[in-house]
C-alpha cells in the first residue's frame, strides 16, 4: 500500500514538473527616452492556474539591463517567486508568434510546396518510364526471334505509350510552373507581411508565480535599455528685426533595441539614466605652499599621493564650501502628445516638441579688431520662462538658411544672446590715420603713436542699434606706458582694455570712432605685438 501511495504521488510530481510553461508577449506602452538610454514600461496578461506556474513573457529588449528590471502583479491572490531574465531562451514548448493574416499565407505556402512535391516525383516517375521504354525498344526491335506481326504490335505500344508519357510530362510540367509561381506570390507576400509587423527581440523573462486561485492576470515590466538616443535641437525663425522669434524646439530620437515602439506615449528626458546618487564627502582643503627662493627640485611631487593631492586641488570648485562639483543639467522631461512610431532601425526621428514666439530686442555687434562682420544678435530677457536647453540651433532670417549657432542658457547673466549671423549690408572698415615711432635725443625712452578711425556704415532700409567693441594695449610693466588720447566718446574699461560704442545708425548713415592711443616704453625694449 505505501509503495503504491509513492508511486502516486511521484506520478503526480512528475505530472506538475512537466506542465507546459505559459506563453504571454509584452507589450510597449510607454517609452521614457534619456540622452543615452530608454526605459521602457511594458505590459502582458495571461491567465494562471491554481499552484505553481512558470511564465515565459517574450518580446522583451535583449539590450535590457538587467539590474534595472523590474516586474509587478497587482493582484494580492498571486505572488511573485522569482524572475529571471535571458536571450536565449530554449524549450519544447514554443509559443505560435505568427498572427492570423501571416498563419493564413504561411499555411497556403506549405499546401502549394505539398502539391509541387508530389507533382515532381510524378514527373520524376514519367521521365523514368519514357527513358526505360526508349532503352527497351532498342533491344525487342533488334531480336532475331520477333516476327513481323510482334514487331508492329511493339511498334504500335511504343507509339500510344510514348504519346501518352509525353503528353502527362507536359501537364505535369505546366502544373509545376503554375504552382511556382503561386509559391513565389505567397512568399513574396509573406515577405511583405512580415515587414509590416514589428519587429520582435529575443530577450525573456521567466517568472515563477505562485497562484491561490485561477485568475487572469496583468504583469506591468519596467526596464532600462541601451541602444537608444535623443538629441535636442532649435529651429529659430526671425522675419523682421521688428518681430519676435519663433523658436521650434525639436529632438532627433533614434533606437536600435532589437524591437519596435509602436504608438508608444514618448518622454524625453534631458539626463542620463545612470547618475551619481553618492553625496559628495568635504574634505578639507590644505594648500600647498613653498619659499619662493626653494629650487624647483625640492618642489616636485615624486610621490603618488602627492601627485593625486595637487590634482584634486587643480579641480575644487569653490561655492562656500571646497569640494569636487560634477557638472550637469536638471532631468527636464519633455512629454509628446501624439503617440509615436519608434522602428529599431536606428534612423533618425524628427520630433516637434514645442514653438513658442519669444519677444527680443535685437541688437548688431561688430569688434573690428578681430572681425569686421557685423554679427545680429537677439537679446532675450526673463529667458528662464521658457525651458530652454542648451542644444544646436538652424537660424531662418527673412527666409534664408543664416546658419548654425548654440542655444546656452545655463549662464549666471539676466539676458540670454542668440547669434543670428552676420549681416553684409553693414560694412565696417578700419582706416590707419597715424602710425610711427620717434626717439627724443637725449632720451632713454621711444614713444609711439597710433591713431586709427573705426568707419561703420548702414547700408539696410532700416536704422539699426549696433554695438560696437574694440581694444586698446595694457601693460604688465611698470616702464612700460599706455596713454589714451582719443576714444571718440567711447565707454573705456580701463580693466579690460574695452572701447565700447552703443549707437544708432539711420539708413545709408555712416559715422566713424577715432581712436589714437601713446605707448612710452624703454628704449632697450622691444614689444613684438603692438
Amino acid at each position: 500500500m505505501g509503495k503504491n501511495l509513492f508511486l502516486l504521488f511521484f506520478f503526480f510530481g512528475v505530472l506538475h514538473y512537466s506542465q507546459k510553461p505559459i506563453f504571454a508577449k509584452a507589450k510597449v506602452n510607454a517609452v521614457n527616452v534619456y540622452r543615452n538610454s530608454a526605459e521602457l514600461q511594458n505590459s502582458a496578461t495571461f491567465s494562471l492556474p491554481v499552484g505553481t506556474s512558470e511564465v515565459v513573457i517574450t518580446n522583451l529588449s535583449d539590450e535590457m539591463i538587467e539590474k534595472s528590471l523590474q516586474v509587478s502583479i497587482n493582484n494580492k491572490n498571486v505572488n511573485i517567486l522569482s524572475v529571471q531574465f535571458t536571450d536565449s531562451y530554449v524549450s519544447e514548448y514554443d509559443m505560435d508568434k505568427t498572427n492570423p493574416r501571416i498563419k493564413k499565407v504561411t499555411d497556403s505556402i506549405t499546401l502549394v510546396e505539398d502539391l509541387l512535391f508530389k507533382s515532381n516525383i510524378e514527373l520524376e516517375a514519367n521521365n523514368k518510364t519514357l527513358e526505360l521504354l526508349d532503352k527497351n525498344q532498342t533491344v525487342l526491335v533488334g531480336s532475331n526471334t520477333s516476327s513481323v506481326a510482334q514487331l508492329m504490335q511493339l511498334t504500335e505500344y511504343y507509339k500510344t505509350k510514348r504519346v501518352e508519357i509525353s503528353t502527362a510530362l507536359s501537364v505535369i510540367n505546366k502544373s509545376n510552373n503554375n504552382l511556382q509561381k503561386k509559391l513565389n506570390r505567397l512568399r513574396s507576400s509573406l515577405r511583405i507581411n512580415s515587414e509590416q509587423e514589428e519587429a520582435s527581440a529575443d530577450g525573456v523573462i521567466i517568472i515563477k508565480l505562485m497562484s491561490a486561485v485561477a485568475v487572469n492576470v496583468k504583469a506591468d515590466i519596467n526596464y532600462l535599455a541601451e541602444n537608444a538616443y535623443w538629441d535636442p535641437f532649435y529651429e529659430v525663425k526671425g522675419n523682421k528685426i521688428t518681430e519676435p522669434l519663433d523658436v521650434i524646439f525639436k529632438a532627433k530620437v533614434r533606437q536600435n533595441t532589437g524591437l519596435d515602439w509602436k504608438a508608444v506615449k514618448l518622454s524625453l528626458i534631458n539626463g542620463r539614466s545612470s547618475r551619481n546618487n553618492t553625496a559628495p564627502v568635504v574634505k578639507p582643503w590644505f594648500l600647498e605652499s613653498y619659499k619662493q627662493e626653494e629650487p624647483v627640485s625640492a618642489r616636485s611631487y615624486s610621490s603618488r599621493s602627492d601627485t593625486a593631492s595637487v590634482k584634486e586641488i587643480e579641480e575644487v570648485v569653490v561655492v562656500g564650501m571646497a569640494f569636487r562639483s560634477i557638472e550637469n543639467q536638471f532631468n527636464i522631461s519633455f512629454d509628446v502628445d501624439v503617440p509615436y512610431d519608434i522602428l529599431s532601425n536606428n534612423q533618425e526621428n524628427f520630433i516637434n516638441l514645442k514653438q513658442t514666439k519669444i519677444p527680443v530686442n535685437y541688437k548688431y555687434f561688430v569688434a573690428p579688431k578681430s572681425n569686421t562682420d557685423a554679427f545680429l544678435i537677439a537679446k532675450i530677457k526673463d529667458f528662464n520662462k521658457y525651458d530652454l536647453i542648451s542644444a544646436p540651433a538652424n537660424i531662418v532670417f527673412e527666409n534664408m538658411y543664416i546658419g548654425e549657432t548654440t542655444i546656452k542658457p545655463n549662464q549666471t547673466t539676466d539676458e540670454l544672446n542668440i547669434t543670428l549671423g552676420d549681416d553684409k549690408k553693414i560694412s565696417v572698415r578700419k582706416e590707419v590715420i597715424d602710425d610711427k615711432s620717434n626717439v627724443k635725443l637725449f632720451s632713454s625712452y621711444q614713444e609711439k603713436t597710433i591713431t586709427y578711425d573705426i568707419v561703420v556704415r548702414n547700408n539696410k532700409k532700416d536704422a539699426i542699434d549696433i554695438e560696437v567693441k574694440d581694444q586698446f594695449p595694457l601693460s604688465k610693466d611698470e616702464s612700460v606706458k599706455i596713454e589714451l588720447l582719443q576714444t571718440g566718446n567711447a565707454e573705456i574699461d580701463k580693466e579690460k582694455g574695452y572701447l565700447t560704442w552703443d549707437t544708432k545708425i539711420s539708413p545709408s548713415e555712416t559715422k566713424k570712432f577715432r581712436v589714437s592711443y601713446k605707448v612710452r616704453y624703454p628704449k632697450d625694449f622691444s614689444i613684438s605685438n603692438l
